[in-house]
């Protein structure tokens, strides 16, 4: 079995087993309250429809500006990730309020706690992420993921201190399977391809992302993965459990 020097981890679904909902109305209706207190006054029904329509508004404002930064090398809006933390800070200023840095981040953490129905652990993370770092290896994170709602929810598990580095999809404003995300995580800490592989539980994004952009790839099938691909491609590995990943 080929050995690796970095160990490359999807977040959600292959690390951690968590289901959301924003759709519920406990949601937006505690969330009209909390704004409503804060100065900015919206009912249940004005705050849900406004959320999505800026989070559409973030989505085109966000792909022109990443179609400059990469200049003509394509790009195709699926590849797009907003900053949440803008969507929050606009609901604010439809009202005519100016909220501090920290008031956005607090409001997009406790949006993210009232629409989570459960988080925790895959069982044998722990125990994998600590053979891991015994036997020197490093560990990274690949995350389709929203810094503000994943930070705190990383520190709560207790990984966020297991990763030699971490990249939100949120902050590079591209997500997997997009080449330029895996990219800019190789270009940020200085790897190589040939020393690297890619876990994950989703077919396109993790896996065929990762065959795309040229380095192996561990698969693994949880409740949280959709359909089972047909096939994966010769450089990927089918693992039973996450605790595969790894023996030592």
């Amino acid at each position: 079995m080929k050995e690796y020097k970095n160990y490359i981890f999807d977040l959600y679904g292959t690390l951690v087993d968590i289901h959301t909902n924003e759709e519920k109305d406990f949601l937006w209706k505690n969330m009209a309250e909390i704004y409503s207190m804060m100065g900015a006054s919206y009912t249940t029904g004005e705050l849900k429809k406004q959320y999505k329509k800026l989070a559409r508004e973030e989505l085109e404002v966000t792909y022109v500006w990443m179609c400059r930064e990469f200049g003509s090398r394509k790009l195709e809006k699926e590849e797009i990730e907003i900053l949440i933390d803008n969507v929050f800070t606009q609901l604010f200023r439809e009202k005519n309020v100016e909220a501090a840095k920290e008031q956005i981040w607090q409001t997009g953490v406790v949006f993210r706690c009232l629409s989570t129905q459960y988080i925790k652990l895959f069982e044998g993370v722990p125990e994998m992420i600590s053979r891991l770092r015994k036997a020197g290896k490093k560990i990274y994170l690949l995350s389709n993921a929203q810094r503000m709602f994943t930070e705190p929810e990383m520190k709560m598990l207790d990984i966020y201190d297991s990763f030699d580095g971490i990249l939100y999809s949120s902050d590079a404003g591209v997500k997997k399977p997009s080449l330029y995300f895996y990219d800019a995580l190789f270009q940020k800490y200085g790897l190589k391809k040939e020393e690297s592989v890619m876990i994950g539980n989703e077919y396109q994004a993790d896996i065929k992302g990762a065959s795309n952009y040229g380095i192996d790839s561990m698969y693994v099938f949880t409740s949280q993965s959709g359909a089972q691909p047909g096939s994966l491609p010769e450089n990927c590995r089918i693992l039973k459990e996450i605790g595969e990943a790894f023996i030592g």
